[in-house]
């Protein structure tokens, strides 16, 4: 059989498949991702690594980079808003380095697929693998930058209760929507190379619009304004606990309705293009 009529064999079924059977195959690509879970871990590690070659301090250059923005745009706003700095600084750098998480995951989820494309093409895996490996090294990221909120937790004595622990659930629920987001955002940017920097513009607009330099009880008749924003209620079920408080009931069922609804969104697409993310790439 010649080559063209052999690929063109499996292109074909995948088409005709129903969104039954491309929902069983994505499924079974989730699965012999996990299972291949020390080869992904290993990826990660490595694109850390290979990203900060011959650098003296490594990825801790990520790390002192957002410490000095924190501390300068810390000491700045608390004068401009009058806040207390022993309040206001704690506040900025959470917020500060949960939404480098976020926006850094956002932002590098558009080039998952094309980014690995060499590998996609040449090498049989399944393609959650990239994904649980994009996931991981943002992980690594977030932990260096943690740093941070431990220097400013002995700095300034931030009181430390039961209620810190609500910061794993918080954070299991942002890796599921790094996962989700990389399910749609990925497929979707190989397709149209155009959307990397749509999606960059709107998440530094977000930026301004989401409580990270200034705080949601700041601005008067709040609710409708704040409420709306889903990225809000991300930031909050993170901060509050790293602060000595719980976040509130509204913050929580808001994030876990959005994940549900985000991730059944974000697996039916991967099922439904799945199979022409390797053409795409």
């Amino acid at each position: 059989m010649p080559m063209a009529e052999a690929n063109a064999v499996p292109v074909k079924a995948a088409r005709h498949r129903t969104p039954t059977g491309r929902m069983a195959v994505a499924w079974q690509d989730f699965r012999e991702g996990v299972a291949m879970r020390e080869l992904w871990i290993f990826l990660g590690w490595r694109d850390v690594r290979k990203h900060y070659r011959r650098s003296v301090i490594g990825p801790f250059w990520l790390t002192l980079s957002m410490g000095i923005m924190v501390a300068s745009l810390g000491f700045l706003y608390s004068q401009i808003f009058g806040m207390d700095i022993s309040t206001y600084l704690p506040f900025l750098a959470v917020g500060f380095i949960m939404w480098g998480f976020i926006s850094g995951t956002v932002t590098a989820a558009c080039n998952v697929f094309s980014g690995a494309a060499g590998s996609i093409r040449q090498i049989r895996l399944p393609l959650s693998v990239y994904i649980y490996q994009f996931v991981w090294s943002q992980l690594i990221n977030l932990a260096h930058n943690f740093l941070i909120y431990l220097i400013v937790l002995l700095i300034f004595g931030i009181p430390i209760s039961w209620s810190i622990l609500l910061f794993i659930p918080a954070l299991a629920l942002y890796v599921l929507n790094g996962v989700f987001a990389v399910m749609v955002l990925g497929p979707l940017c190989a397709r149209f190379r155009d959307i990397p920097m749509i999606v960059s513009s709107f998440v530094q607009v977000i930026f301004f619009m989401t409580p990270i330099l200034w705080s949601a009880e700041q601005i008067p008749q709040r609710v409708a304004f704040v409420a709306l924003n889903p990225f809000y209620h991300f930031i909050e079920i993170a901060r509050d606990p790293l602060l000595g408080g719980t976040g509130t009931l509204t913050n929580w069922i808001a994030c876990m309705v959005l994940t549900i609804l985000f991730g059944l969104l974000a697996t039916a697409f991967f099922a439904r293009y799945r199979s022409r993310i390797p053409y795409w790439a």
